[in-house]
């Protein structure tokens, strides 16, 4: 766990402890001040004297001044709280609690299904720091894993190291962002629609309703002069009211979009102004930056237009506005400035901020990982990982695995439950980090850059497609096939308990096909099975995991070890559970290869 945030935790929690005891205080002082008022004017109604005036207008100040200072310590004390909240969530990373975050995406995808990329208890739950919808959103996007660059990827790492090292400003970016209110369900991009109405500033419009309100003007001040007769004041005033009320009917769309648009987009102008007082070193942050330091200036548009039309939502000032400033018409003249060429600038500040969203998701490794690092990206196509872990599992309870291979085929053996399938998705997600820029859960990790990775884990039937597992293995390994033989390009394959799904003279003999061809192609594969007959193949490189038995309970040190398995432990399981009876010596439990 990064120190830094510990540390953080601990300074959030002694401003928690010390403002709440002051805000305990301050209320009651509050109340105290407030009755003293409250007995002030009472006094006064019966006593008009000026002391008793002069008291009452001190005591006013202080209880002013006691609300304000209170209304400071209330936001600092939730602004600790929010702190030591999202702390929390990256402690939870330690320890099993933060699978009760998980999200199921019902998404078609093998390959992050299968890796448990994402779903319940997945690596996108794991990572997902994102605040609000749009960039949770986009860190899906990014898990679909479109393209892999080399260039990309460095950027990436920079940007995400810089972040990782600069855990203050994590912590109040994702503080500001929770401010606004519903973002977790809310894509500020939906927002945008504000953007696509129709175009025209209606000059002519504003012209003649500022011509009305100076009149309205001249023959009030005519009036109160008592130059004009009163009357005339009342009924040009009548006429535009009714002309604003008019005017508002027509237009409806249009001001409800400024309501709605112009509150969203004020929301957002704390974090710009934060991310633009930053002093960010790396190119893809300053990039990010420079894009929502262009959209701040349309924000600050915005906000000065919320609050215009903040004047329109209470009955007085409307009336009062629209009597003597035309308020309606200048609210919609002023909306209509906003329509030309604004909406790219603030589309791509919006992608910007969801994509620092993004990156500080994807600096979640580096934060809670005492075992982490960068990849190194390889010319050639070989994988070599150093004490390598899945991310997913607690750092004390995992066994770190170091392993070293280049292309070709390796297939993995060993009992139930030793750690074939656990390793290979270990390699699996490690090398799907490598390739969004992030940390990886190694000592060292070299990888290479391939066109992609295909997985065959999980293969079920579909009942409602009439595929069988067996007819679904042979889809997917169709796929794998035929991308590989398309101009020779590079993969990964990562194959669980190949063709399970059918008896067993068929699934030797369609193992054996498959191999023969993967081994003519460019690619890594991982291959683990039951069936030894496999490990006789040429061209292929055997690994197995292996298991003791002590006092008859059966010990995995889930290490990967070269060569083909020597023991099974089927029967033994049986055993254990009483499926079948127990017979002869303890040695018989240990079954050997057949």
């Amino acid at each position: 766990m990064n120190k830094d945030l510990l540390k953080i935790k601990k300074e959030q929690e002694k401003i928690i402890l010390n403002n709440t005891i002051k805000s305990k205080h301050l209320s009651t002082l509050r109340l105290i001040l407030f009755t003293i008022l409250i007995f002030l004017i009472f006094l006064s109604m019966q006593y008009s004297h000026f002391l008793i005036k002069g008291i009452f207008f001190f005591f006013s100040l202080a209880f002013i001044f006691l609300v304000i200072k209170h209304n400071q310590i209330k936001n600092s004390l939730n602004k600790a709280k929010k702190y030591v909240e999202i702390i929390n969530r990256y402690l939870n990373r330690t320890n099993e609690t933060w699978k009760e975050e998980s999200e199921i995406f019902p998404i078609e995808n093998h390959f992050l299904n299968e890796l448990n990329l994402i779903g319940k208890n997945s690596l996108f739950t794991y990572l997902n720091f994102t605040t609000s919808l749009g960039g949770k959103n986009r860190l899906l996007e990014e898990f679909q894993l479109k393209e892999i660059s080399l260039n990309k990827i460095h950027h990436r790492q920079d940007a995400i190291h810089e972040l990782t090292t600069n855990t203050e400003f994590i912590l109040a970016f994702q503080e500001i962002l929770s401010r606004i209110k519903h973002i977790e369900k809310t894509d500020l991009k939906s927002y945008l629609y504000f953007f696509e109405q129709k175009e025209g500033k209606h000059i002519v419009e504003l012209l003649i309703s500022l011509l009305l309100s100076f009149f309205t003007v001249l023959t009030f001040t005519l009036s109160l002069l008592t130059i004009i007769p009163f009357s005339i004041f009342m009924g040009l005033a009548i006429l535009q009211i009714i002309a604003s009320f008019f005017y508002q009917h027509i237009y409806q769309k249009e001001f409800d979009a400024i309501t709605n648009c112009t509150f969203a987009f004020k929301q957002l102008l704390s974090s710009y102004q934060f991310i633009t007082k930053q002093n960010f070193k790396s190119l893809l942050m300053i990039e990010l930056q420079k894009q929502i330091n262009n959209g701040l200036t349309i924000l600050h548009q915005f906000n000065r237009l919320a609050n215009l039309d903040s004047y329109r939502l209470n009955f007085l000032s409307y009336l009062l506005g629209n009597l003597f400033f035309s308020l309606n018409f200048i609210i919609l003249f002023c909306s209509r400035k906003h329509l030309n060429g604004q909406k790219i600038v603030l589309e791509k500040s919006i992608i910007a901020l969801e994509k620092i969203e993004v990156f500080i998701s994807l600096s979640t490794i580096g934060l809670v990982k005492e075992q982490h690092c960068f990849p190194k990206i390889s010319s050639s196509l070989a994988i070599s990982i150093s004490e390598g872990c899945h991310p997913l599992l607690n750092e004390k309870d995992c066994v770190a695995n170091s392993f070293y291979t280049t292309k070709g085929i390796n297939i993995i053996t060993g009992s139930n439950m030793s750690g074939k399938t656990s390793f290979m998705k270990m390699i699996g997600v490690n090398l799907f980090l490598s390739y969004l820029g992030s940390y990886v859960n190694a000592k060292e990790l070299e990888v290479p850059i391939v066109k992609k990775i295909f997985t065959s884990i999980n293969v079920q039937d579909d009942l409602v497609h009439g595929i069988s597992t067996f007819y679904g293995e042979l889809l997917r390994m169709k796929e794998v096939l035929d991308f590989g033989r398309k101009n020779n390009q590079t993969m990964v394959v990562f194959i669980d308990e190949i063709f399970k799904g059918t008896n067993y003279n068929d699934r030797i003999f369609g193992a054996k096909k498959i191999i023969e061809e993967l081994t003519h192609l460019n690619c890594i594969v991982f291959l683990t099975t039951h069936d030894f007959e496999l490990c006789d193949m040429n061209n292929i490189t055997n690994y197995h995991f292996t298991e003791t038995y002590h006092k008859d309970k059966i010990i995995f040190d889930y290490q990967i070890r070269k060569g083909r398995s020597k023991t099974t432990n089927a029967k033994y399981l049986m055993k254990t559970m009483n499926i079948i009876k127990k017979e002869g010596s303890k040695n018989e439990n240990q079954s050997t290869e057949n």
